[in-house]
């Protein structure tokens, strides 16, 4: 049995049924071992009991039609309900709408199983945020904003009075005593070729050199491309040092790097 109307099916969700709902929103994909991460590791003894929380609420919100799986595997994503991917069903939609009315347009749409390659970008970005949220959590850095596209993208005027749009991964910032940290932050698949890196830094420093950031923070953001491997890494950074003359905004680590060097724990070359 399923509620017939978005009044009734909100009296069916919880509390924490309407932040994974958000998250699930917020991030457009999530692993189940994501949103067991995120909303339920802090809420149970031990991680089998979480497990078993968290795919219970996946296969209610799934039969409410709140939440939704992609049917192709991505990448090492196991088959079934443990290591599905989750997205926003017609449910979830209309229950975010009524809830937020003045918020962004939402509507009914025409789901299709996205890429390969969006849905394996997407998840990483969802997996470097849900890093640094549990690094929030363990106190290990202070979160105080947590961005994902599209509130992290960056509007300016260029030289010529057209409007440009910058468009990061995340905005991160975080405090460590009396500093705040910027970053921005790109998740490299490795399939874009270095030129395509290149004048994706090249935008870095036109937005950069607006001041528009610097005008309502008072500084700029360090801009960290995130790689699969340490082979990437390496040639991100030769790249950018050989052809930018404001190289050392940018900075490159691999996946596994990634909390030394937003925590500041990381060597200097990364």
């Amino acid at each position: 049995m399923t509620p017939s109307n978005v009044d009734a099916l909100r009296d069916w969700l919880t509390d924490r049924d309407y932040a994974l709902l958000k998250d699930v929103e917020k991030y457009r994909l999530l692993t189940s071992r994501q949103i067991q991460r995120l909303h339920f590791d802090q809420a149970h003894p031990t991680a089998v009991a979480s497990a078993r929380a968290c795919n219970r609420t996946l296969a209610r919100l799934r039969g409410l039609h709140v939440i939704r799986a992609l049917q192709r595997r991505i990448g090492g994503v196991r088959a079934g309900s443990a290591g599905s991917v989750w997205y926003i069903g017609y449910a979830g939609e209309r229950v975010l709408q009524a809830l937020d009315p003045a918020g962004p347009e939402r509507g009914r749409r025409n789901y299709r199983e996205p890429s390969r390659h969006f849905a394996e970008h997407t998840l990483a970005i969802s997996e470097l945020a849900v890093q640094t949220i549990e690094a929030g959590r363990r106190g290990d850095i202070e979160v105080l904003e947590l961005q994902t596209e599209p509130s992290s993208w960056q509007q300016s005027l260029s030289r010529h009075g057209t409007m440009q749009m910058l468009k990061p991964d995340l905005r991160l910032v975080t405090a460590s005593g009396d500093y705040e940290h910027h970053w921005f932050i790109e998740a490299d698949m490795d399939s874009e070729h270095l030129p395509v890196i290149l004048r994706q830094c090249a935008a870095y420093e036109a937005f950069r050199a607006t001041g528009r950031y610097q005008a309502a923070h008072g500084l700029f953001p360090a801009v960290l491309w995130v790689a699969p491997a340490p082979g990437r890494a390496a040639a991100i950074r030769a790249a950018v040092a050989a052809s930018s003359p404001g190289g050392g905004l940018f900075r490159a680590c691999t996946a596994a790097e990634y909390l030394a060097v937003v925590t500041g724990r990381a060597p200097e070359g990364a």
